[in-house]
């Protein structure tokens, strides 16, 4: 299982990020993209994932995935652009 099928898109511009996509999520994660950034984001991931995770900067999806790692957070950690 690669982190990809861990993003299900559950409407045309509504994505969620299930637990499991990076250690310790406590909550999931949503984000809402149009059509003209939705393939810049999953570009950026699928760079990332090709690097080894080295170099550059975070992903915006990975971003949202740590926030919902955060000790206390109890609702949905959120990101719409």
């Amino acid at each position: 299982m690669t982190s990809r099928d861990l993003i299900t898109q559950t409407s045309p511009v509504h994505y969620r990020i299930e637990k499991g996509f990076v250690p310790n999520m406590r909550v999931c994660g949503e984000f809402i993209l149009n059509d003209s950034l939705s393939s810049l984001v999953f570009e950026e991931l699928e760079q990332h994932r090709q690097s080894g995770g080295h170099g550059g900067f975070l992903p915006a999806i990975h971003q949202i995935a740590n926030v919902a790692a955060l000790p206390g957070i109890v609702g949905v950690s959120v990101l719409s652009q």
